[in-house]
């Protein structure tokens, strides 16, 4: 009988300590659990490096032609910091820092440290981003429109994001969400944000996908005229309208970029056409041209054929060829721009 009582006792005595165990822990968990759901956040680091060999034939206006190991993509080569945090109820803050290389060198391409920079807050109604980005003809548009995807051959064959440039200092953007279909995106950029400082710059896209079939309309209000402009140029004005088609295996895409400016040596227009044909998994040919018609007389023509062969999922060997015939001593090329190189995204 006295076991007995002992043997409850002490039952009884690891049932209080184990209730005050358990009250203990649950209000640790009612204390901490309101954070840990306030701080749920990732960061992630990724990249690639692109190199290889590149033969560029000399220029009529007497530019030497270049035979040597060089950097094959500009902005394939980089290390890029991405953060996500999770607020809750959808919300989400983004940073993105991209940083570019030249890896024959390792110095940074650029002026900046960072090309591009960014800080944005996402949920159901979109994103709005703060920062050094492109804007939203090369962010919305390129990346469906753009089937050739060039690795820095030196010509262009995509000329749209190019004509309307956004990638400013204090650039803020808006990206709404898909609705049955369509997607469009906002940006704008103070003029005080600009060396000349005398007027802003808005930038408008949109675009549709049905199925197989996208189409793109963008529109720059003085726009720049070239990437990561410090300064943009009043009336300068740029019309960018694409479409894509997939075929079964084929993919065509068609861009059209029309420059309108006070000056007639800004005007220009510029039709680009790219297809791209997987013969494998592995193995693809991709095909690229484009015309460039400028004061309404000097005109450019640029032809690309490449191919890529993937090692791996993110490790490519690639070769390209192309050539470049202009009115434009500048541009006109003697021979054929040739390369061969190695990719690899991590």
């Amino acid at each position: 009988m006295k076991n007995y009582f002992v043997n409850l006792q002490l039952h009884q005595i690891e049932s209080i300590i184990l209730r005050k165990i358990m009250l203990r822990t649950l209000v640790a968990v009612a204390l901490v659990a309101p954070v840990l759901c306030y701080a749920q956040s990732s960061a992630t680091l990724s990249g690639g490096i692109v190199a290889g060999y590149r033969f560029t034939p000399s220029k009529s206006d007497g530019t030497l032609s270049k035979n040597a190991i060089d950097n094959l993509e500009a902005a394939g080569s980089n290390l890029t910091f991405r953060a996500v945090e999770d607020l809750g109820s959808g919300y989400k803050v983004n940073i993105v820092l991209n940083h570019r290389f030249d890896p024959t060198t390792g110095a940074q391409t650029g002026a900046t440290y960072f090309t591009n920079s960014k800080i944005g807050l996402s949920g159901g109604f979109g994103e709005v981003s703060m920062g050094k980005m492109w804007g939203p003809v090369d962010d919305l548009l390129r990346r469906v429109l753009d089937v050739y995807m060039p690795l820095g051959l030196g010509v262009t064959v995509y000329g749209g994001p190019f004509d309307a440039p956004t990638r400013y200092n204090g650039t803020l953007m808006y990206l709404s969400p898909e609705v049955n279909g369509f997607k469009m995106s906002a940006a704008v950029v103070s003029k005080d944000n600009m060396q000349s400082k005398k007027q802003n710059t808005v930038e408008l896209a949109g675009l549709y996908k049905q199925g197989a079939f996208k189409l793109g309309l963008g529109y720059t209000k003085n726009a720049g005229n070239v990437a990561s402009a410090a300064d943009n140029f009043k009336d300068r004005d740029v019309l960018t309208v694409g479409a894509r088609y997939d075929f079964d295996k084929l993919n065509v895409g068609l861009t059209l970029s029309k420059v309108s400016a006070p000056g007639k040596l800004n005007d220009s227009e510029r039709y680009s056409l790219g297809a791209r044909y997987p013969l494998s998994n592995e193995l693809a040919l991709k095909f690229g041209y484009e015309h460039l018609d400028v004061n309404h007389g000097d005109k450019s023509n640029t032809f690309a054929l490449g191919g890529e062969y993937r090692l791996s999922k993110r490790t490519m060997l690639f070769s390209e060829v192309g050539r470049v015939k202009s009115d434009i001593v500048s541009k006109d090329e003697k021979g054929y721009t040739f390369m061969v190189g190695i990719a690899h995204r991590f």
